[in-house]
């Protein structure tokens, strides 16, 4: 079951998906820092100009090959190669070449569509080099409660395709078994729209025999995946009334023998939130640690699965194959 299929993985489809993935926080990045990345089997380098613009390059300098992504540094809104001091603008073209007056013309580093959302910074990602045929959303974090939450970068899961991880938000049953939940439940459609994929899910409590479509008990898990590297989980529960805990989640093909998962949570309070601020700081804080815990729950089964094309669901199963059909406008055409 577990075999090696035609693109070196144990995914029958290409490692590398096309969408928007995270490369870094963004309150990480200062204005002036430079981060040498690797990404999608290429060298890649993240900066933040002086005016506070992130950029991604390609990490070489075409003239004679140094590496951007060392000992260069940042002069305005250009990057200063180390070797012989060429400038390049945040449109990658070369702006100035020292002790010369003529640019060749051919003197550009590619520049990589880049946006910053939900405090993660962003990279556009196709192998056919297009330029993003869809946006992100600018989503409202208002009533966000400092201080509260984490954000971190695992990169010790393995290699699970983007697509097998954010698949977690339709496998109702893996809820309870994984995360020691109640029983999960559909709490609405399924709305596949166009380069959104949203499953609203209730967790009923673990001593809980009535009927499940009441939608008075538990908590609410609406999960959406965003093209073929974001998605974004918001969840509430009874125990916290006026909060509510967002998740973004993006998993970032390396190469095709390991991926970087990077998740970020934050809370938002509602204006009327009853709740003192001791009673939502005290939640926040139970909730943080335990959010930080269970990313270990799945984390230890990906690097371990196989992946099974025609699965065998049962009844508490939910709406997977809707989802991979949906997904499947993200894997790249390999000639």
């Amino acid at each position: 079951m577990n075999k090696i299929s035609k693109f070196g993985t144990r995914y029958p489809f290409h490692p590398f998906p096309t969408g928007w993935f995270a490369v870094g926080f963004a309150n990480e990045l200062a204005p002036g820092d430079i981060r040498p990345l690797r990404y999608f089997d290429r060298d890649l380098v993240l900066f933040r100009t002086q005016s506070g613009k992130a950029v991604v390059t390609d990490a070489h300098c075409p003239h004679l090959g140094a590496h951007l992504g060392y000992e260069s540094w940042i002069e305005g809104e250009t990057i200063v190669c180390p070797f012989h001091q060429w400038r390049y603008g945040v449109d990658g073209a070369c702006k100035s070449v020292p002790f010369s007056k003529s640019i060749p013309p051919r003197a550009k580093v590619k520049v990589w569509p880049t946006v910053e959302r939900g405090n993660m910074i962003m990279l556009w990602h196709d192998l056919a080099d297009r330029e993003p045929f869809f946006e992100l959303p600018e989503w409202d974090e208002t009533g966000r409660v400092e201080g509260a939450g984490f954000q971190k970068l695992h990169d010790d899961f393995g290699s699970p395709h983007p697509q097998d991880v954010f698949e977690n938000g339709v496998d109702f049953a893996h809820f309870p078994g994984v995360h020691s939940s109640g029983q999960a439940v559909s709490d609405g459609p399924i709305k596949a729209d166009g380069h959104r994929f949203y499953s609203p899910v209730r967790i009923l409590p673990t001593d809980y025999d009535g009927p499940t479509d009441n939608k008075s008990v538990g908590s609410t898990v609406e999960s959406e995946v965003l093209g073929g590297g974001l998605s974004r989980v918001e969840s509430r529960t009874p125990h916290a009334p006026g909060l509510t805990t967002i998740y973004y989640v993006s998993v970032t093909p390396v190469s095709a023998e390991l991926s970087h998962y990077w998740v970020r949570q934050t809370f938002l309070r509602d204006a009327d939130c009853p709740l003192s601020d001791e009673q939502a700081m005290a939640f926040t804080s139970l909730a943080a640690k335990h959010g930080e815990a269970e990313q270990w729950s799945d984390g230890k089964i990906w690097p371990h699965k196989a992946y099974v094309e025609r699965p065998l669901l049962g009844a508490a199963d939910g709406p997977i194959l809707k989802y991979r059909d949906w997904y499947a406008q993200y894997h790249p055409e390999i000639a």
